[in-house]
């Protein structure tokens, strides 16, 4: 009913865009006629003990609970990896455009996550040649996306069956191995740890005693190097796990408005949830600090886009290189410093280890997904994921405690007949989805502009078109630039309307029977190469009364922007963020800058 309604309001609006649209820049808004559901669905993935689907269960087969208590399933669906079902949308218009989904149902989608800030360079170029492997022999109509991450998510490849356009993308450059921003080289570890060998060589100073408290050797210059090293590593993984997140955050987004289970392979070398108080350090804790509540944002919004996360361990086999012959260190230690080394570095090493697998673990639990690691064979856990991740249950019930008051629900899942192994997600938080990113905890930056990058998907969350033409007439040579770029040259002045699809934006109604709600619109040109050129962005607060509600049912939310573009070819991305509710739609378009207008330039035409 809701995709009718949409594209209905949709068909509406777009025959009123070669009219004038009587555009509202603040005043106007859209009441949101969506209910909070008290529902919550589950996919379920059944395996036997070879690791292959179970078909053919029936309802009463299951068995649900929630914290202990047994719940009534009341939707069960067997999805057998069927082919995805398309709408077509009518024709549109010249120069209009819509975010709206012309997928309309699907068993599942792959997104592979090629992850190079997480993951050292060898480790990327073993990813690399896998994934070139399997995409070789991949199942004819499996639907596969690509992204990577660096210094922010970048969309490599949207969703295609083509295995040729998912070859092509792997061997771009842009996918290739790259260095990570922020993840230390072996070169650099092992000139830390030299650095600290020096000092121990060079000291001649007592140990301490045994029951000296540790404060008054943080002065040692051995110890404030070690607490110095450490502070640094410290920083720098929050900002990694940080960026890490808020690009899963973004995956999550666009893939909540595409129907069916999404199954997000995830290749990374590490991703450290939570430190390990090393003790090692005057301060043992001082690196200690928890992100339960980035992750918890993260989940919800997965969860949200019914998204299961099977994180891949990077590096392959795992081996202990303690006891590696290295030609570096022969003859540089004393037999004592080096046995000390030996014994702090395969502690380190294994703490590591575990706490990347402990996370991988966690979040694949968390979403309903698997974690492959200390494994060669990654192009056949691929296979593997693409497999079961198409073949599930979804199940779905309407839970005996309806209180949303933010507490973890846990949620076991049991098989009544017949032996199996289960994987689905082992709970969730009674958050609204809508609002996982509360605006209490919201990010002090801009919440649009990270999802407005130039390789980024378009997100429906927020539906809407836009008309998009040379602005006519055009500005005067002198006039203000529309922008905050100061354009120098030819320039092109684009006027850009919007119509959004009523129900999308959250409003609080007021006792004037009145609708409120608070949105942040923006544009952003870039040239052929991805650069930068130009951007609008306006906060507005939105008023609509109970009298011209009507009216924004038929017609929707109508905004009007206005945006100057250099002479040449250009790509507009066009973004809506709803504020009070954290959903977003964005929207990308090319454009022909200069095409059927007169250009405007800095001086006076001759």
């Amino acid at each position: 009913m809701f995709l009718r309604s949409t594209l209905l309001v949709l068909c509406t609006s777009l025959a009123a865009f070669p009219q004038s649209l009587n555009a509202q820049d603040n005043s106007a808004a859209i009441p949101t006629v969506k209910a909070k559901v008290r529902e919550v669905l589950v996919d379920v993935v059944v395996s036997d003990n070879k690791g292959n689907p179970v078909p053919g269960l029936k309802h009463e087969d299951f068995q649900v609970f929630e914290d202990g208590k047994p719940q009534t399933i009341r939707m069960f669906v067997e999805h057998k990896g069927a082919a995805p079902t398309l709408i077509k949308l009518p024709p549109m218009p010249p120069n209009v455009y819509t975010n709206f989904p012309v997928t309309q149902s699907a068993d599942s989608i792959d997104v592979i996550l090629l992850d190079a800030l997480n993951t050292p360079l060898p480790d990327q170029g073993f990813v690399h040649s896998q994934m070139l492997k399997y995409l070789q022999t991949i199942p004819p109509d499996t639907r596969v996306a690509i992204f990577t991450i660096a210094s922010r998510l970048r969309m490599l490849q949207g969703i295609t069956t083509d295995s040729s356009q998912m070859l092509a993308a792997v061997k771009n450059v842009k996918a290739g191995p790259h260095p990570s921003p922020l993840l230390p080289s072996n070169i650099e570890s092992d000139a830390d740890q030299r650095r600290v060998d020096f000092l121990k060589s060079e000291s001649m100073a007592p140990a301490p005693p045994a029951n000296q408290t540790p404060a008054p050797y943080i002065a040692d210059p051995i110890s404030a190097t070690q607490q110095f090293l450490a502070d640094t590593a410290s920083y720098v993984t929050e900002m990694r796990i940080t960026m890490t997140l808020e690009a899963l955050q973004q995956l999550g987004r666009y893939l909540y408005g595409i129907p069916g289970r999404k199954n997000v392979i995830w290749f990374s070398g590490s991703f450290p949830a939570a430190f390990v108080p090393n003790n090692d350090l005057p301060d043992p804790f001082s690196q200690a600090r928890e992100f339960h509540e980035e992750i918890r944002k993260t989940t919800d919004l997965l969860t949200a886009a019914q998204v299961a996360l099977y994180p891949i361990a990077a590096e392959g086999l795992v081996t202990d290189t303690t006891f590696q012959a290295d030609g570096r260190e022969i003859g540089t230690k004393r037999i004592s410093v080096a046995a000390q080394d030996v014994m702090q570095q395969s502690r380190i090493a294994v703490l590591d280890l575990s706490s990347r697998h402990d996370s991988m673990e966690q979040l694949a639990k968390d979403t309903g997904g698997h974690a492959f690691y200390n494994t060669n064979g990654l192009s056949d856990a691929l296979g593997r994921v693409v497999n079961n991740g198409s073949r599930y249950y979804t199940l779905a019930y309407s839970p005996a405690n309806a209180k949303m008051d933010g507490s973890y629900r846990r949620i076991q899942i049991k098989l009544t007949t017949g032996k199996g192994t289960l994987a689905y997600r082992q709970g969730y938080y009674a958050d609204d989805v809508n609002t996982a990113l509360a605006p209490g905890q919201r990010q002090v930056s801009d919440p649009l502009l990270p999802l407005m990058g130039r390789n980024l998907p378009d997100y429906n969350q927020i539906l809407y078109k836009i008309l998009a033409r040379p602005a006519d007439p055009q500005p005067a040579p002198d006039a203000p630039r529309a922008g905050t770029s100061e354009i120098k040259g030819p320039f092109t002045r684009y006027a850009v309307d919007f119509a959004v699809t009523p129900g999308d934006l959250r409003l609080e109604q007021s006792s004037d029977a009145a609708r409120r709600g608070e949105i942040e619109v923006m544009l952003v040109a870039y040239d052929s190469q991805g650069k930068p050129l130009n951007l609008v962005a306006t906060r507005s607060e939105i008023r609509i009364s109970a009298e011209d509600y009507p009216k924004v049912l038929k017609g929707g939310l109508q905004i009007h922007k206005e945006i100057d573009v250099p002479q040449g070819e250009a790509f507009l991305r066009t973004g809506i963020y709803d504020l009070k509710s954290n959903n977003a739609g964005t929207l990308g378009i090319p454009l022909a800058a200069g095409a059927s207008v007169t250009q405007t330039t800095d001086s006076p035409p001759k």
